[in-house]
């Protein structure tokens, strides 16, 4: 086991693209000291985490001012961001901070993630599809 020396936020876009966000998380939490969510819209996060049962220690916007101050509240040897963009955001502060990819950071974790045409809106037209039969 790792020693837990490591500060690890999700995106909120990041964490919705799991097929288990909660598994995600209890997972991260054997290697991560702390794990947080990164969301501009606060009612949205509490929300998310509500409904899949996700436990985080912080919630945070994504601002390198938010950021920063992340890392002067927790002390820890790394500071790693996963997000959904290939590239490293903007707002990831250039110092202290790693970017890491959804898709790189399921592949070495083993996390399951959606497809993004299987968002919620297809998996909502599914659903009703099944509910309803085909009614040609």
């Amino acid at each position: 086991m790792a020693d837990n020396s490591m500060t690890l936020a999700f995106e909120l876009a990041a964490l919705r693209r799991t097929r288990d966000p909660q598994a995600v998380v209890v997972d991260a939490r054997r290697w991560a000291r702390t794990v947080g969510l990164l969301s501009a819209d606060p009612v949205a996060a509490h929300g998310f985490c509500a409904e899949h049962l996700v436990r985080r220690d912080f919630r945070a916007r994504p601002t390198a001012w938010d950021l920063r101050d992340l890392s002067t509240q927790f002390e820890t040897e790394r500071y790693v961001l996963v997000g959904t963009t290939p590239d490293r955001p903007m707002y990831l502060p250039r110092q202290r901070w790693e970017y890491l990819p959804l898709v790189d950071a399921a592949t070495a974790a083993g996390w399951d993630i959606e497809q993004p045409e299987r968002g919620r809106a297809s998996r909502l037209t599914a659903w009703l599809n099944r509910a309803l039969g085909d009614r040609d």
